[in-house]
């Protein structure tokens, strides 16, 4: 029995060789969740916050929300949707301002989108002008919020 357990998934001591550590910013445990949703709604108070945690998971709580900090905010807010979904509402205003943009806004806002709130099958074109990728960032923004 002893063989047959060594060889189960994860036990192996060549598989625990094989995985490497897993990059902080990737994991979703509870720390690592909770870590987010600290620092989405209490940015400046979220250190002072997660001092609540038990020293291991306050070292590690500190970390992510340092690497959470140094994200600009369309990739923090991507994040957040991707652990915790979109708000209610947001794929519908997305669908409707994509459907009154003109073509050359609509490819900049798709591309402006976070790629779980891209339409199906959307294949992006040439980059648009400075000026119009920006219209269509804060576009996005005011859509995606509440």
């Amino acid at each position: 029995m002893g063989a047959q357990d060594s060889t189960r998934l994860g036990r192996s001591p060549l598989m625990k060789a094989r995985v490497g550590a897993k990059d902080p910013a990737r994991e979703t445990g509870f720390v690592e969740r909770t870590t987010l949703f600290v620092v989405a709604t209490r940015k400046d108070e979220a250190l002072a916050l997660l001092d609540g945690f038990a020293p291991e998971a306050r070292d590690r709580a500190r970390v992510f929300a340092r690497q959470l900090a140094d994200l600009d905010s369309p990739t923090r807010q991507a994040r957040l949707a991707l652990e915790f979904g979109v708000r209610d509402g947001v794929r519908e205003r997305v669908k409707q301002l994509i459907a009154e943009a003109s073509p050359a806004l609509r490819s900049a806002l798709v591309a402006s989108l976070p790629a779980q709130l891209r339409p199906a099958g959307t294949v992006l074109f040439e980059p648009a002008s400075p000026v119009l990728s920006a219209l269509a960032a804060r576009l996005v923004r005011e859509a995606t919020r509440q």
